[in-house]
């Protein structure tokens, strides 16, 4: 059964102009694992990543109804980013201060701290079609039969399908049909992803 998806839009409207705890709980679902993958490319490790995930996730709480979304000016991703940025940042420099057995290089810490709002969009749009992919998969995974899964997987890391057919037993052909198949559904699902969760 396909996952039904409100528009991030319109998700967001409703957490905009209300305490709805069902559109909250639905956006934590969306977003929590790529809130995770943003922090953890700081170079934070999993367990402080985890406890900086619920401090974004407050801090997200309570700043959302003063976020006005422009699609062209300022997307949600490209806030949501910032937010991920001032928790992480405010993060490492009391631990600098605090604790210099866990103190990451001041050079370090400056380097970071300094990411550019372009670069923190690459990072952002990188990590973006990255979890929008393994989302997809997920979700369409099931529309196929285990062999084909096995075939497309395997396609990942090797392009010459004599190889692939050989290793499955399988003439070209059929490992030409299975990848464009899979791979006909999966966009699909990466393009209906983006454009309902994106932004």
């Amino acid at each position: 059964m396909e996952k039904q998806y409100n528009t991030k839009q319109t998700l967001l409207e409703k957490l905009i102009h209300s305490e709805d705890e069902r559109s909250w709980d639905e956006f934590v679902a969306y977003y929590e694992g790529y809130i995770f993958v943003i922090i953890r490319s700081f170079n934070v490790d999993n367990e402080t990543a985890e406890d900086l995930l619920q401090e974004v996730l407050i801090k997200v709480w309570k700043s959302l109804p003063k976020f006005e979304y422009r699609k062209n000016n300022c997307t949600f991703r490209t806030w949501l980013c910032l937010v991920i940025k001032s928790v992480v940042f405010n993060h490492l420099r009391k631990n600098s201060t605090k604790n210099q057995s866990k103190n990451i290089s001041h050079d370090t810490l400056i380097l970071q701290e300094n990411i550019s709002e372009p670069e923190l969009n690459e990072i952002a749009e990188l990590e973006w079609k990255s979890y929008i992919s393994n989302m997809a998969w997920e979700n369409v995974k099931g529309e196929f039969t285990a062999n084909t899964i096995e075939v497309f997987e395997h396609s990942l890391d090797e392009e010459n399908n004599a190889l692939i057919a050989k290793k499955f037993q399988l003439s070209e052909p059929t490992v030409r049909v299975y990848k464009s198949r899979v791979r006909k559904v999966l966009l699909r699902e990466i393009s209906r992803l983006d454009k309902n969760l994106g932004g």
